[in-house]
């Protein structure tokens, strides 16, 4: 019988919910993570984890050969093969993940008089199967949609995890005690994943064949390995450029950036739907879902990035010390580059939702071996702020490149009115928060109002009749509001 459409909303609701807060535990405790580091060991061993945590993040991505992406898929639309998927993916990834473990502990023989990093890249090989068996099991469980068991397995562990390594810190531990406590969370979870998997009797079905596997998924894993090389990419450049302590700094703005566009990305995603349909007129209206997804995607990252960038100083001095007082300027342009890369996620979905996978792959190539050249330029010219320069340059030539292929081969949207204009007053707010830099919080404030106001007219990003929806949908709210409390 098949799902009434207010219960399969619901319940679209409710995964949809369950997997933000999981990644909001993952995000959020990788920060806290990278906020111990930088208390306890300084910015030195901030950019050594920096690096290693990079190289550890894109081998999970590279083990897992996209299968958080293709298992879910798979086993949502096959439940009678769910089982014969799951152990075919996990033989896999664990015969994949032998190979980086191995170059791990041949690297780790090579730092004899470095004991923290000889430690940390030990455990980072020892953790690698660790990984993939942890990756392969999470999507398996969100294809059953076990959702609530992913988001309490996940906090419980995280908490853990957390206290384990404050515990260590605190004791005189060394920067292998961060990477331990990343193995610590993702072993407790996949003992869990795997006690509930196993409850699965169905039986193993053949001709999952490696071959088929691969095909589904290594188109998205490519898809992600590029992505989140150009967000890891300064982690890697910028210790031979400017040393360990400049890379640990700007991975502290780098890091706060991610973290913060990742909670109000997920939450914006999870209401654009409803929201661009009624803007459009009707509910099976594909363009204005692309439409009104881009501009409200730009204008509500902007808010954020303006309050990330009049607080920043403070927001830096109150997580990481004083120390860490370099990351503020990089700060305030890496939020914008999230902007843009915010809304560029937007028109992939649309391009990877269509199957261009390959393009989206080429547009994310190229905005990376940019954003590389400009990292080595602009660092050695204008320090870190040259940096997060280059990063901003990166992600709008493949927002660039994603734009023209979307409005080209996906559906004709008006560039200016949907992706200009609110781009371009994103970039004149971000222009005068960044020259005000200086100057009091209260004239920063006025500043802000001032030109929040100023180009959302001049621009029109916001027509009457948007505006007007709006106060529709406010008005509705407060008078639903007191038979709901």
């Amino acid at each position: 019988m098949p799902r009434r459409p207010h219960h399969l909303a619901r319940g679209i609701l409710r995964n949809a919910g369950a997997m933000f807060l999981v990644g909001a535990f993952a995000k959020g405790a990788g920060l806290v993570i990278a906020i111990l580091v930088a208390r306890f060991l300084g910015p030195d061993a901030m950019g050594l984890y920096a690096i290693l945590f990079s190289i550890a993040f894109l081998l999970e991505t590279f083990i897992s050969l996209g299968m958080s992406d293709s298992l879910v898929r798979d086993i949502a639309a096959r439940p009678a093969e769910s089982r014969a998927l799951y152990l075919a993916s996990l033989k896999l990834v664990l015969r994949v993940s032998l190979v980086p473990a191995a170059a791990l502990v041949l690297a780790a023989s090579i730092f004899g008089d470095d004991d923290a990093t000889r430690a940390s890249l030990l455990v980072i090989a020892a953790g690698t199967p660790v990984s993939a068996a942890f990756v392969v099991s999470q999507a398996a469980l969100q294809g059953k949609e076990r959702v609530l068991l992913l988001t309490w397995v996940s906090f419980l562990a995280r908490v853990l995890s957390l206290v384990g390594l404050l515990f260590a810190f605190s004791h005189g531990a060394n920067l292998a005690a961060a990477f331990g406590s990343r193995v610590l969370f993702q072993g407790a979870c996949l003992a869990v994943y795997l006690a509930v998997l196993a409850r699965d009797r169905q039986p193993s079905i053949d001709g999952h064949s490696t071959r088929s596997l691969l095909t589904r998924s290594v188109p998205f894993a490519m898809n992600k390995a590029i992505r989140e090389l150009s967000v890891r990419l300064p982690s890697f450049v910028l210790p031979a450029v400017a040393g360990l302590a400049a890379a640990g700094i700007f991975d502290a703005a780098n890091r706060l950036r991610s973290t913060l566009a990742m909670v109000m990305s997920a939450s914006i995603v999870g209401l654009m739907p409803a929201f661009a349909r009624s803007l459009a007129g009707s509910a099976t209206d594909a363009d204005g879902l692309v439409r009104y997804s881009i501009k409200y995607m730009c204008v509500a990252m902007s808010v954020l990035a303006t309050a990330v960038a009049l607080l920043s100083n403070w927001i830096i001095d109150l997580l990481y010390g004083v120390e860490f007082a370099g990351a503020s300027r990089p700060l305030q342009i890496l939020i914008w580059a999230q902007v843009v890369t915010a809304v560029d996620a937007v028109l992939q979905q649309a391009m990877l939702a269509r199957g261009d996978v390959y393009p989206a792959v080429r547009h994310s190539a190229a905005g990376v071996l940019v954003q590389f050249a400009m990292i080595l330029i602009g660092a050695a010219l204008l320090g870190l702020a040259g940096a997060a320069l280059a990063v901003l340059l990166g992600s709008l030539l493949t927002l660039a490149l994603d734009l023209r292929f979307v409005v080209r081969k996906v559906t004709p949207i008006p560039i200016w009115r949907f992706a200009v204009a609110p781009l371009a007053a994103a970039a004149v707010i971000g222009t005068v928060m960044l020259f005000l830099d200086h100057k009091p919080i209260a004239i920063r404030l006025a500043a802000a109002v001032g030109t929040w106001t100023l180009t959302m007219a001049l621009f029109r990003v916001l027509p009457r009749q948007e505006l007007r929806f709006m106060m529709q949908l406010l008005k509705r709210g407060r008078e639903r509001q007191p038979q709901t409390s």
